[in-house]
């Protein structure tokens, strides 16, 4: 049954996209369940957005709220909107991709039905054809089985779903604080995470919004960048972000994406988790720091399967694995072969990985990045390559986090 007292408002920052922001409106004007308020935070444009906003205005039945302010970056430009926004539910909608006609009403379902405080959707990809104008519509890109471990645990170790496909309680906002206005990029990444790390969410597994692929300039107007340089900015910013995270998020949230009757093992299990997560966001120091301490935990338990796979996905990050080439990672890895039995584990499950790597590349016809993996390879201690130890048991990842798990 859909709440009618629960209304929506959503939120379209933008900043030099007048022609694209009108077809983002166009998209939310179409919404089989409309939202009660959208507000336009005009980032200090000079393509006349105004006048794009007003056509909107002058057709739509849409309640546009309509705010300019100088140039200052997204984050400043959602926490003033978000400041402004008065109805239950908060759906951010950037200037440049378009919700399909069912999003708000599948997104709005899951919040009416009190089951969890965010409500996630999945994308499809789309560019413009030059030649006639048509849309051709690809794939989602990485989007993990949602059976296979928690939303908060998929996120953080990479973020498959997007603010356009989301929606929060607005007392969520209030809870984990505003925007970062100290980045320039990744902030919606960023918010997800702090989000996601109070708060339990569900997924939508239908497409509700389509993401435009495109190769104008990105970022703030004292940061931008061209769209083939993304991947380099994104790596950076991640790095950045989890940065700050890692003395905030407690390991408990971590401990409570595994289940076990030994504490000691759902611990180790969590510092091999939260080991995973920085070395996908290619911060091998923080990463090792913590495969070494789960190596400490329980150091003559053999791996669990769920322990194996945790390692295993710490090089399948898609930010690569360049970084633990350098000498002093290398010998860490090989100092943790030789620290105990469970460190041995440890290091094999990362050369295990780093194989999946080289034969990734060779896949790719990317015989250097093979070559400088195999060296490494080889480099480390023959143990490694032993017969496989038998997985211990009782671990067992968690689909869902408890409650209390939220309560930090």
């Amino acid at each position: 049954m859909v709440h009618l007292a629960r209304q929506i408002t959503a939120i379209v920052p933008t900043f030099n996209r007048s022609t694209l922001l009108i077809e983002a409106l166009d998209a939310l004007d179409t919404q089989t369940r409309p939202p009660a308020q959208v507000i336009v935070w005009d980032d200090g444009s000079t393509d006349g957005t105004a006048q794009a906003v007003a056509e909107v205005q002058g057709r739509s039945s849409l309640p546009i709220l309509y705010k300019r302010a100088e140039n200052g970056g997204k984050s400043r430009a959602l926490n003033a909107a978000l400041a402004l926004a008065d109805q239950d539910y908060i759906w951010i909608c950037d200037d440049d991709d378009a919700a399909l006609p069912d999003a708000a009403e599948r997104l709005g379902a899951v919040l009416d039905s009190d089951t969890a405080d965010i409500a996630a959707g999945r994308h499809q990809r789309f560019s413009v054809a030059p030649e006639d104008g048509r849309r051709e519509i690809t794939d989602t890109g990485y989007w993990p089985d949602p059976i296979d471990g928690s939303i908060l645990r998929h996120t953080l170790e990479d973020i498959f779903f997007f603010q356009n496909a989301t929606f929060v309680r607005r007392g969520c906002y209030d809870r984990v604080g505003p925007f970062d206005t100290g980045l320039k990029r990744s902030i919606d990444y960023d918010m997800t995470v702090r989000l996601l790390a109070r708060f339990p969410a569900e997924l939508v597994p239908e497409t509700v919004f389509l993401q435009r692929k495109h190769d104008g300039l990105r970022g703030p107007a004292d940061a931008q960048h061209a769209a083939a340089r993304s991947e380099d900015v994104w790596r950076k910013t991640d790095r950045e972000i989890f940065a700050k995270l890692r003395s905030v998020l407690p390991l408990s949230l971590y401990e409570a994406m595994y289940d076990s009757t030994d504490p000691t093992l759902t611990r180790r299990a969590a510092l091999l988790q939260r080991g995973t997560v920085y070395a996908r966001r290619c911060d091998w120091s923080a990463a090792l720091e913590d495969f070494e301490a789960a190596a400490d935990a329980a150091l003559d338990r053999p791996l669990t399967d769920a322990e194996r796979g945790i390692v295993i996905r710490a090089m399948a990050g898609k930010h690569g694995i360049e970084d633990v080439l350098e000498a002093d990672f290398r010998g860490r890895i090989a100092a943790l072969s030789t620290r105990n039995a469970a460190g041995r584990e440890i290091a094999r499950q990362l050369s295990r990985g780093m194989l999946w790597r080289v034969r990734n590349a060779l896949t790719e016809r990317d015989a250097g990045a093979a070559m400088r993996l195999l060296r490494h390879l080889i480099a480390l201690p023959p143990a490694l390559s032993g017969p496989p130890v038998a997985a211990g048991a009782d671990v067992n990842e968690r689909r869902k986090l408890p409650q209390e798990a939220y309560q930090w």
